[in-house]
């Protein structure tokens, strides 16, 4: 069992998300949103211990139903509320309190040399006074310790390599990258958490932290390869594709209710795609949305459209292709 697994099975087991039972105090930023993110890890209070990821004391674990692909990663979610304060659960969405945290580590089962889940990078959103923050601590090559990025950081690309000697490119996003990534989303900038993504397991058994009882939105969908495909596209496109006027990548909803009759025969019609139509019935390779997906992230493509999603992805995920792939020509017998 790899470490994220483990310390998830032990917040499970314990009812709370920290692993020990003398916790200590939160740390002072997490308690002051006036403070700003600490230079080191060990000094956030994040992880009760950084080597295993336990969570420390206050720090809820969360599973999306529909997760955002990331170059293979294993990814950690972690939730902090200030203590006294609630999740508001409104017809139009969620309002997190000032000081909430939302914490998601990155990591590699065996690269580098080590066995288990070797953490590469942490990032962090937290809810300040002047708005939302965005913090990403890049960890060492010991897994004990990660230092936060200067302010307005660049992206920084690096190979990791496998126990079998293979390398493969990971990308640390940039500052701005995570700004432009989880302001399109809208206020708040809560991409894996929210009623269209919502991990069952804290509405069931952390029902503390919500103003009132939370409820999913359930997929619309007709079939199951139409069912698997939402729940991609919930979880890697619809947080830009909503369609609300924020920006070229929103231009059009991609959100369950609307995915069919804004895909299927549809014309692209933004000025960031190339031409064609959508989603053809029976012909993944014809149509826009695989092409973008799946086609344009061949290094030997030479085709109009821009690999989608456009921030944060490297390497194919070649899972999301299998699902694209069955729902459009699970289309053409319709």
């Amino acid at each position: 069992m790899g470490r994220l697994a483990a310390c998830a099975l032990c917040a499970l087991l314990v009812g709370a998300s920290g692993c020990g039972e003398d916790d200590p105090a939160p740390a002072p930023w997490l308690l002051d949103p006036a403070l700003p993110m600490p230079t080191w890890l060990s000094a956030a209070g994040i992880y009760a211990d950084r080597l295993t990821l336990a969570p420390a004391d206050g720090f809820v674990v969360y599973e999306p139903p529909h997760p955002l692909y990331s170059n293979r990663a294993t990814k950690q979610r972690l939730l902090w509320l200030p203590p006294g304060t609630r999740i508001a659960v409104g017809p139009d969405g969620w309002g997190f309190p000032l000081g909430a945290v939302l914490v998601k580590t990155f990591a590699y089962r065996h690269v580098e040399g080590r066995f288990g889940d070797v953490a590469i990078e942490t990032r962090v959103i937290r809810r300040a006074a002047d708005g939302w923050q965005y913090g990403v601590y890049h960890w060492d090559e010991g897994g004990d310790e990660a230092r936060l990025a200067a302010p307005r950081w660049p992206e920084a690309r690096f190979l990791l390599e496998d126990l079998n000697g293979s390398d493969f490119t990971y990308v640390i996003p940039g500052e701005l990258d995570c700004e432009a990534c989880h302001a399109t989303h809208g206020d708040p900038p809560v991409i894996g958490l929210g009623p269209g993504n919502l991990d069952p397991a804290l509405a069931l058994d952390r029902p503390e932290l919500f103003e009132a009882p939370p409820a999913a939105d359930p997929l619309p969908a007709r079939s199951e390869p139409e069912r698997a495909a939402m729940s991609y596209i919930v979880g890697n496109c619809a947080h830009c594709h909503h369609g609300a006027p924020r920006g070229d990548n929103a231009s059009f909803d991609l959100r369950p209710a609307a995915l069919v009759a804004n895909t299927v025969g549809v014309p692209t019609e933004s000025s960031a795609s190339g031409d064609g139509i959508r989603v053809v019935p029976g012909d993944p390779a014809g149509s826009a949305l695989y092409e973008a997906v799946v086609s344009a992230r061949d290094p030997g493509y030479a085709g109009d459209f821009k690999p989608m999603p456009p921030v944060g992805i490297v390497d194919l995920d070649r899972e999301a292709a299998d699902i694209l792939a069955d729902w459009i020509d699970s289309l053409e017998a319709e």
